[in-house]
């Protein structure tokens, strides 16, 4: 489980690469609501990343990162499995997803009362997955990986 947040072990580099890769494919053709919103954001960059975190990152991450992974990439169980319910997404615990978010406003912010295009925030956020692995695990496995790491 630790090697999931070293960045010189195989699996967070295998991770990333795909990642990495799918990104660049998946922006190119995705249509979603989230990533063409044309709403601007104004105000302290926290505010905005805690706006976004509580709905629309965390669906567009849920939508944008469909994966046909049915097992955990740790224990290899799949749902059904020994109270398995179910196969999740888990962000490498290195930054969260209101650190990705962070990122992305710094990029774009000018100031307290500059707008910035919500689906901008958005697609940089996404790009910013290109620094983070996003994991499939089981979710006993999740449940142990973000309590113990």
């Amino acid at each position: 489980m630790e090697n999931l947040n070293n960045s010189e072990s195989q699996i967070y580099k295998q991770t990333l690469n795909e990642q990495k890769k799918y990104i660049s494919l998946r922006l190119n053709k995705i249509k979603n609501k989230y990533l063409n919103d044309t709403m601007g954001c104004c105000g302290e960059k926290d505010t905005i990343a805690n706006h976004l975190n509580t709905g629309p990152a965390q669906n567009l991450v849920q939508t944008f990162f469909r994966t046909k992974n049915k097992s955990c990439i740790i224990c290899k169980k799949v749902k059904g499995d020994n109270n398995i319910r179910q196969i999740e997404r888990a962000h490498c615990n290195i930054y969260s997803r209101k650190d990705l978010l962070l990122l992305a406003i710094n990029d774009l912010w000018i100031d307290n009362n500059t707008p910035i295009k919500v689906g901008d925030i958005l697609k940089l956020f996404i790009k910013k997955h290109e620094l983070c692995p996003i994991y499939m695990l089981c979710n006993i496995c999740h449940n142990k990986y973000d309590n113990h790491s």
